[in-house]
């Protein structure tokens, strides 16, 4: 035992252990060069002896995973940074000193190891991609020689020896980022050699029923980790990839990241490094000592805690707010008042806060025993609070406290609706939405007087939402609205007399009719209109007009707010209760408030005015939606045309109203920033000027967030990250046995890995290895949200592939992008730019090229903005202004260039009568491009869709319905061309391209042709990503670790796509040589396939028969 080691010890039995020495790190990412370990601690790059001992630390924390690999010297090591945007390798000495950048990829770099002749080993995207696609290359450090090896999707390599052979591996799950224990999907990692030399096509070896991965020579045998056993574990095999036979039988956790140098491999196993010596088959632990202040777990002050906002509560007396963010609870008021923050243990979480009505009393669910249950807390901050359930099991969704103060509210994952009791603590249950087929409620809102609620939810197999009213005095539950529309959003009047809600049965055609371009299907934009129902039989409907038998109008006004325990006081200040709501014909008092139909999400009510939270937005998506508030006068002194009074306030998120409704809150603001929240008295102007009005309330009364900070203790809430993603999964996952895994107990399996957690990094790392255990797909882990703006945002482009020749950069090709989109265009490609291929860059905002390591160093952080450039072309030198772009587009121009690319192909080969078109993913911009590319080819014979590389979303349904459209008759007016019925539906044949990589909807869409038989399905077994989700859940931090939630299945009851994938009608592979060098035999396949079916099948012209002179004579 060191010295060191020893004297921690012996302190540990005094008293403590020295900080420094509590906890052994969390290592990650080893590497070995002879006797010399680096690895990954704390997002540092670490050096140690082979044997164990004392690491050093190289690196201050990089703030990006570093992925460290060492030279085979041992003297330099090579690690990914960000210091200049991108994240790119750097090298510095092992001894100490600065990193020198070595990679200018601007775009997914992954070093994987240094060989001693070839230099630094990488992986990185092609020039042209579809998605998910990696290639080799290395580099010399010394010189920046760079040399791409001619392999498609290899993204790990091992070279020979001898310069021979290089194995390498295809697919896996490193590109997609899943987390599985026994992957057996269509994108298996799969083994590979390719002889340098010989110019012969690569070929797989090894077994093809496991993912082999991280390939490591040794002699005459080829080392990999493999989960052909069962779990992650190494392996070796002859280089032929036969005689195979596993080296390690790790039960508990699996073989991360592994290296060799000599007869020894390193790697990572749970939270440790491991060394396994291959000449005398033996193992062990490295134990090391890591002596660090742990920076990263250190509390820390967020200067903007406000921008992880997910709930936000008005108190029912109108005088302060509970705001839910990062597990924390936040009271404001306006008018200066202090913002109040529960005192709760930092190793809870506290999700939908609500106040009492009295606002003495918070009410939330807290996680602090390990589950989440009912907590009280005093509203001033401090003091004693108190656990009001126990037991309540699966996850909280939504808390409503009574406007008396007597009963809770609250509905959980698993579909029931609770009420509790708080004077008895009795919890029923009112409703188990479960038992109808559903497990959601949308919303609920409680009378004035306690006495009854609505709730809101879906009932059977429909998606409409009805109303549903419960009474508290008879236990009573009754549905009372239709079943045919979709209703949401009650809103009772302060009165007790009405209900008022939304519902969508407005359907006005916004496209006329099915003629004109791309206009297959009705379109209904305005749906949603305003309704109520009249909770008693002889109560009026405000907006009706006035007829000669009206009693004659007295002043009236709504009883005020009662206090917890009593009724409201009538005009004579004796209390009397509201009117009892008269349930008998109910559903039958149903009357429209004339208002036009809009886009309204929510409605709240003032005992005078209606306000109406809408989208300004036709199709908006969750980040971007804008949100509008009118408002109006109830009562019918005015035309319906006048009553709305228009946007009277806008980029809202949410609006509330106390149950009396003299308060109304406004929250505004973009999403993930600071809201601006603002409580204003019924009536008053809702825009920043000063009010109008006694003083006694100011229209302005905004609460301050601006300057608050919140403190977190990073390793308090790793805790309960881990156990709040480990409850996630328990209560999401689609499978309720979850797939037999003993969930408890992996989760004390890699419980105690949490001490040793050094940085958010690591939290995922070890998230991601229980998740696995499950063993599903769409179990990536999305990274929490980080303050500032990401180094990437200083990456910039011009849109084009560039050669570095002596004296600067040529031009090889422009990125053209769609030609008819002039915003999707390269910045080359814009016609006020004078650039051409083959004009050579020589200078940037006068900075010549020759002078600089890469040009992206003169173009950083140049996104959007005026770029000088001094082109030469032969003899003459050209200044020409571009706007230089950002990654993101850049990178999608580089997807189109490769969907041009086969666009032409097919166009070429198919004689101009087949189309082609890529489907990227599946969300609202790729049914924007499908929409754009179908319908202009919808005159093709046969047309090729390429859903290879598709990332997923959840538009199959709508494409499938495109390619469902037959014509079955036509017109043809004398003299013009026919027109087909069903107006502009595809006449010809269709084939689809799948492969490994087509991912969760992109498969449903592949398994929806061939089941539809709208097509044959040509490629390559797909992903296996068939279980969808809803990604609604996110930790308090808001990282997002993916819960499998959905399943499908065809209509005999079979499960499909999940862990296997869809096969092919025809089975054609890219191999990687061929595919490297511009070949594409799946495509040509699909080019064949079509030409086949049209020399079978022609598809007939629409061509009438002639007339004849008799109109009788004409067959009907």
């Amino acid at each position: 035992m060191t010295l060191s080691r020893l004297l921690a010890g012996v302190a540990f039995l005094g008293l403590a252990a020295h900080p420094a020495m509590a906890e052994p790190g969390y290592l990650r990412d080893p590497d070995i060069a002879g006797t010399s370990l680096v690895f990954d601690d704390e997002q540092s790059v670490w050096s140690a002896p082979l044997a164990g001992g004392r690491a050093n630390r190289l690196t201050a924390p990089l703030g990006v995973d570093p992925h460290p690999i060492i030279s085979p010297d041992g003297r330099q090591v090579a690690f990914l940074a960000n210091f200049d945007g991108p994240e790119e390798i750097y090298t510095m000495p092992v001894g100490g000193g600065s990193p020198r950048r070595i990679t200018f990829e601007n775009r997914n770099v992954m070093p994987i190891g240094w060989d001693r002749k070839a230099g630094i080993l990488y992986s990185t995207t092609p020039e042209t991609d579809p998605g998910f696609g990696r290639i080799v290359a290395s580099i010399q450090p010394a010189n920046g020689t760079k040399r791409i090896y001619p392999l498609a999707e290899a993204n790990d390599v091992a070279l020979g020896q001898n310069g021979e052979w290089l194995y390498f591996v295809r697919f896996g799950l490193s590109i997609s980022h899943d987390h599985l224990r026994r992957y057996r999907g269509g994108a298996m990692a799969q083994l590979w050699r390719y002889r340098i030399r010989g110019g012969e096509e690569a070929e797989r070896i090894g077994p093809q029923d496991a993912n082999l991965r991280r390939p490591m020579l040794w002699r005459d045998r080829i080392i990999v980790v493999s989960d052909k056993g069962g779990r992650d574990n190494l392996w070796s095999f002859a280089l032929d990839g036969t005689d195979g036979h596993a080296l390690t039988d790790h039960e508990d956790f699996g073989v991360g990241h592994a290296a060799l140098s000599g007869d020894t491999v390193v790697y990572q196993c749970g939270a440790d490094l491991y060394r396994y010596d291959l000449a005398h088959d033996a193992g062990s632990r490295i134990a090391l000592d890591i002596a660090s202040d742990h920076p990263a777990r250190r509390p820390q002050w967020l200067d903007d805690p406000f921008r992880f906002l997910t709930d936000t509560a008005l108190s029912p007396d109108g005088r302060q707010v509970a705001m839910t963010l990062r597990g924390h609870v936040i009271l404001g008021a306006p008018n200066g008042r202090r913002l109040v923050q529960l005192a709760q243990a930092g190793n809870a979480r506290l999700r939908h806060a609500r106040l009492s009505p009295d606002g003495r009393t918070v009410y939330a669910f807290s996680d602090k025993g390990g589950e989440s249950e009912l907590w009280a807390f005093p509203a001033i901050g401090g003091g004693e609070s108190r656990q009001i359930t126990h037991g309540l099991g699966g996850q909280p969704t939504g808390l409503w406290v009574a406007p008396d103060g007597k009963t809770l509210a609250h509905t959980d994952r698993l579909g029931r609706l609770r009420l509790l009791d708080l004077a008895s603590g009795k919890d029923r249950t009112i409703d188990d939405a479960r038992l109808d087929g559903q497990a959601e409620y949308d919303s609920l809102v409680w009378s004035r007087d306690g006495r009854a609620l609505v709730f809101v939810r879906a009932r059977g197999e429909s998606v409409r939402r009805q109303l549903a009213l419960y009474d508290l005095t008879d236990h009573s539950t009754r549905w009372i609205t239709s079943s045919n529309y979709d209703s949401f959003g009650p809103a009772f009047s302060p009165d007790g007399h009405m209900l008022w809600f939304l519902s969508d049965r407005a359907f006005t055609l916004a496209n006329g009719s099915p003629w004109g371009d791309r206009n297959p299907a009705p379109v209904y934009d305005r749906r949603t209109g305003v309704f109520a129902l009249t909770l008693q039989k002889g109560t009026r409907f405000p907006f009706l007009s006035p007829t000669e038998l009206d009693p004659a109008p007295h002043a009236a006004r709504p009883p005020a707010m009662p206090t917890p325990g009593k009724t409201a006081p009538d005009a004579t200040g004796t209390a009397s209760p509201l009117p009892p709501i008269e349930a008998e014909g109910l559903a039958r008092r149903l009357y429209q408030v004339p208002v036009p139909a809009g886009r309204y999400r929510k409605i709240a009510a003032s005992a005078k005015r209606l306000y109406l939270l809408a989208s300004s937005d036709a199709h908006p998506s969750d980040d971007t939606e804008n949100m509008v508030l009118s408002r109006i006068a109830i009562g019918n002194e005015r035309a319906a045309a006048e009553l709305l009074e228009g946007h009277l306030a806008d980029h809202l998120r949410d609006i509330a109203m106390t149950p009396d409704g003299a308060t109304l809150m406004l929250v505004s603001g973009a999403k993930k920033q600071r809201p601006r929240i603002r409580l204003i008295a019924d009536g008053d102007d809702l825009g920043d000027e000063t009010p109008k009005g006694d003083g006694h309330r100011k229209t302005q009364n905004e609460i301050g967030l601006k300057d608050f900070r919140l403190r977190i203790d990073p390793g308090a809430e790793w805790q309960d990250l881990f156990m709040d993603a480990w409850r996630l999964h328990r209560d999401h996952f689609y499978d309720p046995a979850l797939h037999s895994v003993e969930w408890t107990a992996i989760r004390d399996r890699y419980r105690p890995l949490l001490a040793r957690v050094q940085d958010r990094s690591d939290l995922d790392d070890l998230m991601g290895q229980m998740m696995g255990e499950l063993n599903a797909l769409h179990s990536q882990i999305r990274p929490a949200e980080t303050p500032g703006r990401p180094a990437g945002s200083l990456i910039a482009s011009l849109g084009a592939i560039l050669v570095r020749q002596p004296g600067g950069y040529l031009i090889d090709r422009i990125l053209e992008g769609d030609p008819d989109l002039p915003e999707d265009r390269s910045p080359l490609a814009a016609p006020e730019v004078d650039a051409a291929p083959g004009d050579l860059i020589v200078s940037i905002n006068g900075r010549p090229l020759a002078e600089q390591p890469d040009l992206s160093t003169l173009l950083a952080d140049q996104a959007g903005r005026q770029v000088l450039l001094t082109l030469k072309r032969q003899n003459r030198k050209i200044e020409t202004v571009v706007i230089a772009i950002d990654g993101k587009k850049e990178a999608s121009l580089r997807q189109r260039a490769w969907e041009n690319d086969r666009a032409d192909r097919v166009a070429r080969l198919g004689k101009g009568r087949l189309g082609y078109l890529h489907l990227r993913a599946m969300g609202p911009d790729d049914m924007a491009r499908f929409t754009r590319q179908f319908f202009a080819q919808i005159d093709k014979d046969g047309l090729v869709i390429d859903v290879r590389r598709n990332k997923g979303g959840n538009i199959d349904s709508w494409i499938l319905s495109e390619l469902l459209r037959k014509v079955w008759m036509f017109w043809s007016d004398h003299g013009q061309a026919p027109q087909g019925n069903m107006q502009q539906s595809f006449r010809g044949h269709i084939v689809v391209l799948c492969d490994a990589f087509t991912y969760s909807d992109g498969e449903t869409f592949a398994q929806g042709v061939k089941t539809l038989r709208i097509g044959k399905l040509i490629g390559m077994r797909t992903a296996g990503a068939g279980v969808w989700l809803s990604d609604s859940d996110r930790l308090a931090d808001n990282g997002l670790p993916r819960t499998a939630e959905r399943p499908y299945f065809d209509l005999n009851g079979h499960w499909l796509v999940e862990n296997h994938g869809v096969e092919p009608d025809i089975e054609v592979e890219n191999l990687p040589n061929a595919t490297f060098t511009g070949k594409d035999a799946q495509l040509d396949t699909a080019i064949e396939v079509l030409q086949q079916e049209l020399a079978a099948h022609p598809v007939p012209p629409l061509a009438p028969e002639a007339f004849t002179d008799s109109p009788e004579a004409i067959p009907h």
